[in-house]
């Protein structure tokens, strides 16, 4: 028998509320999806998939934006 998965990420509470007392991971994974959603820009309203999708890119963004203020920094010796 497999096993469902529960990754919701909203405010239905009912459900998900009781499963969480059983399962302390899934608990963990949906409190981490939340707190990305609170970091990543225009995630607020994301599913799992689009959220993973855009936390990359915010990643990559932010590692863009390190590499040019650090050759920045050489640049007027800051």
């Amino acid at each position: 028998m497999r096993r469902k998965a529960i990754f919701t990420v909203g405010k239905p509470r009912g459900v998900v509320a009781s499963l969480l007392h059983r399962r302390p991971f899934q608990h963990m994974v949906l409190r981490r999806l939340r707190e990305l959603k609170k970091i990543v820009p225009d995630a607020r309203d994301a599913d799992v998939d689009m959220l993973l999708q855009r936390t990359a890119e915010y990643i990559c963004l932010l590692e863009l934006k390190v590499s040019a203020l650090r050759r920045l920094s050489v640049i007027y010796g800051a």
